[in-house]
């Protein structure tokens, strides 16, 4: 009796400890099963469109195509707060938010305006960061620029689907030529296809600092404060991510790391 029973014990134990080596996933990140020991770390899958200086770009780094910015250094942050491992998804912008309702990303963060059209999808946190927007045109035509009404008529270059898009749509007389990438606009300024291009301040600055031949003009867009700043936004209804992120928000924004993650970004894009 006893030779029948121990095999048959041994295979219960075999199911047993297989079971506990299973994996959970949860969404677009995966973590380990509560069985596992918490061997593996979360992963949180970030979504961003790495083509906007200096919120988030491609830089060489030891000879590593790496993606930085300060935008980066934030979603790092929430990362580590989460106890979470960072997965970056480099994208179309007029592709995040697709992507966050599909649950491919976990959170999208890419120089994001809050509007009430994009409220009606996504949910939004705090707004951590305030930018300008400009007018960026070849340096010949700068002193011609000299407000929006300049632009009627004109060529004007924007990202698809981006808040700038909206503000162009609104020039009379305008022409509108709207691309994925920021480095594709930039282009089509510099070869005449458009005769200026729409960008937050801190990204036009940093083509004027960077490409020779571009200046930012006169022409001032004005904007109430919250339809200029920048936010994160997370799949509809998720407000315990949403108030995880806001909580990360809050202490790097009293630390005065925000600030210091702009900085440092400028100063990559400087090397």
């Amino acid at each position: 009796m006893k030779r029948v029973l121990l095999p048959m014990m041994l295979l219960l134990m075999v199911v047993i400890m297989s079971a506990c080596g299973q994996e959970q996933t949860t969404g677009a990140g995966s973590e380990a099963s509560p069985s596992s020991g918490g061997a593996e770390k979360k992963v949180i899958v970030l979504g961003t469109s790495a083509d906007y200086a200096p919120y988030e770009f491609h830089k060489s780094i030891n000879g590593k195509d790496t993606i930085v910015g300060f935008d980066i250094e934030i979603a790092k942050a929430i990362a580590a707060d989460m106890g979470a491992e960072l997965k970056i998804e480099d994208m179309d912008f007029d592709g995040l938010l697709m992507a966050l309702s599909t649950d491919k990303v976990d959170f999208v963060i890419s120089g994001l305006t809050p509007t009430e059209e994009r409220k009606k999808n996504v949910d939004f946190t705090d707004i951590y960061y305030y930018a300008e927007q400009a007018v960026l045109v070849r340096a010949d035509e700068g002193e011609l620029m000299a407000s929006l009404d300049d632009l009627s008529g004109k060529q004007v270059g924007v990202q698809k689907s981006s808040i700038q898009e909206g503000i162009a749509q609104d020039i009379q007389g305008a022409k509108l030529t709207s691309l994925a990438k920021i480095p594709e606009l930039i282009l089509e300024l510099q070869t005449g296809r458009v005769d200026a291009l729409i960008l937050e301040k801190p990204v036009a600055q940093q083509y004027v600092k960077n490409q020779e031949g571009l200046v930012v003009a006169n022409a001032k867009i004005e904007q109430a404060e919250d339809e200029g700043g920048s936010a994160i936004a997370v799949k509809k209804g998720n407000k315990e991510l949403v108030d995880q992120i806001n909580s990360t928000l809050g202490k790097l924004k009293t630390g005065g790391d925000i600030e210091r993650f702009v900085v440092e970004a400028n100063e990559i894009l400087g090397e």
